[in-house]
């Protein structure tokens, strides 16, 4: 067959036209491409570089969230290095860190973020294969907790009021947990084999047991402070830095409401200048009852329904009236027949007067290590 001149042409064309094709077909198989104009490259990986999968989980995290960052990471690759950096910039250094397995880690900050605010932590995360980001959004309680639901000691109108602090840790417990497992009565009935002393009802060392037998998540233990100021202090920080109730004992160690908030200003360490506590804001399993049939157990002492809720305390009512810090934990107390009785802790563990004389709370330290029978441990100036 005979082509023309024009017709070979044609086919030359076709046959450089497929060439061209070909070479560059091959070059992106083989270099593996370059990013066209506008597009954003993995900085250290390539197109083949995956992510792995990372789950972030924050204790508590919630609509409301404890000021002190801790939160925990676990990968599904090998991390060589970590990084985390928050917005809006807290004013103090945030950190990563890295397990020794290497597939798992935390992240935290030095002091406490603001009070209601919404933070993103941008997690970094380096494997073999290139640099990832996370992101893990929440934000922070505020000056105080909400949704804490109240319960009464006096369940059975014709009981004895003795399960103020076991009412206190059903607040507690189903504040953290979700759950509400025991009533009052239950909770003192299981309590009372962990009492370190005589006290009829519950004792710190039993509180903190037994709020932690209920739920292996929570890390309660008592703290002693000198002075009713000490205490109160101690007890917004904890609250803010847990993001969970903190109960004090008080009217002379016979009594536990629960703190769920403060009015003032917080700031961003224990012995912050800018701290400045007004009020403290506390439900109370006895105060908030207003049955009629339970008046008669405490006629002298108001009620409200505010303390079913939260009822801010003024600290000149919280420092000079019985019902709360004016009284400091006593070695003995007068019981109905007219007898004393020492509840002073009494299994030795430590050199007595242990409780005596002393203000004493009750905190989520988040000490796993320590046991709920020994006073807290935990360090903060």
């Amino acid at each position: 067959m005979r082509y023309t001149g024009a017709e070979r042409a044609g086919q030359a064309g076709v046959v450089a036209f497929a060439l061209v094709f070909a070479l560059v077909a091959f070059g992106v198989l083989f270099r593996g491409g370059e990013a066209a104009p506008g597009a954003n490259p993995s900085p250290t990986g390539t197109g083949a570089s995956r992510a792995p999968e990372v789950k972030i989980t924050q204790a508590t995290c919630c609509s409301q969230t404890a000021r002190a960052l801790l939160a925990t990471w676990e990968a599904t690759a090998h991390i060589t290095a970590a990084k985390v950096v928050l917005t809006p910039d807290p004013g103090f250094d945030c950190s990563a860190s890295i397990d020794a397995n290497g597939l798992k880690g935390t992240f935290s900050c030095r002091g406490l973020l603001k009070g209601a605010t919404s933070y993103v932590a941008s997690l970094q995360l380096t494997t073999p294969v290139g640099t990832f980001p996370f992101e893990h959004r929440f934000k922070t309680m505020g000056d105080r907790l909400t949704d804490v639901k109240w319960f009464t000691e006096f369940e059975d109108p014709k009981g004895e009021p003795l399960s103020c602090a076991a009412a206190s840790c059903r607040i507690i417990q189903n504040y953290t947990t979700g759950k509400d497992p025991l009533t009052a009565q239950a909770i003192l009935d299981l309590g009372r084999q962990f009492n370190r002393s005589k006290d009829p009802g519950l004792d710190p060392v039993a509180i903190a047991t037994v709020l932690q037998r209920m739920d292996a998540s929570n890390h309660y233990h008592y703290y002693r402070y000198d002075t009713r100021e000490d205490a109160t202090g101690a007890a917004v920080y904890w609250l803010v830095r847990s993001g969970k109730p903190v109960m004090v004992i008080s009217l002379a160690g016979q009594h536990g409401p629960v703190v769920i908030g403060f009015q003032g200003t917080y700031g961003t360490y224990y012995d912050d200048p800018s701290n400045r506590i007004t009020a403290v804001v506390v439900e109370d399993p006895q105060r908030g009852d207003l049955n009629p049939q339970t008046q008669n157990h405490r006629p002298d002492i108001s009620r409200a329904a505010g303390f079913q809720s939260g009822q801010p305390i003024g600290l000149d009512a919280w420092y000079g009236e019985e019902w709360w810090l004016r009284f400091a934990y006593p070695a003995t107390i007068k019981m109905p027949d007219g007898s004393f009785l020492n509840i002073e802790r009494n299994d030795g563990a430590y050199p007595t007067p242990h409780w005596e004389k002393k203000f004493v709370i009750l905190v989520d330290d988040g000490d796993a290590e320590n046991p709920p029978d020994r006073e807290g441990r935990v360090k903060f100036r």
